[in-house]
């Protein structure tokens, strides 16, 4: 009996998958600020749960890394253009004194605050994440909420 069950769990979870790997595919589902990865050969990387997945791998030893990281592909960081987007009074420009501080600003062009890497795969990401800790993060007031 537990041995059907467990078939029955594992068989689920793969359709699931199966259809959520479908309707990821979907730039529309996936989000146009959506960062995608490769891996070296050229593979877009997708999210999975099995195994810690390709994702959450990297960053096991640190949650404040893996929660920027998440922000930084979802789009979902504190920089000026995700207050731009959602019409957030805060700066929209970088402290290198470009006009605007985007994903690929930060990622790529700002040597200003950041020692760029020029990432591309996950395994890069994960690195510049490691040595620019305040990159995609908040910074939050000590004293609590502002």
């Amino acid at each position: 009996m537990v041995r059907h069950i467990d078939t029955l769990h594992s068989q689920a979870a793969h359709s699931v998958l199966d259809s959520w790997s479908s309707t990821f595919q979907d730039p529309t589902y996936r989000g146009s600020e959506f960062l995608e990865l490769q891996r070296p050969d050229g593979q877009l990387i997708q999210p999975l749960y099995l195994n810690g997945g390709p994702w959450l791998s990297y960053f096991r030893h640190s949650i404040t890394e893996l929660t920027h990281f998440c922000q930084c592909i979802t789009g979902h960081t504190p920089i000026g253009a995700y207050y731009r987007r959602f019409k957030i009074n805060e700066p929209h420009g970088c402290t290198c004194r470009a006009a605007l501080q985007s994903r690929q600003h930060v990622l790529f062009c700002c040597c200003d605050q950041y020692s760029t890497h020029y990432p591309r795969f996950l395994r890069d990401i994960a690195s510049f994440l490691k040595y620019n800790p305040t990159a995609f993060g908040f910074n939050w007031d000590p004293s609590g909420v502002r």
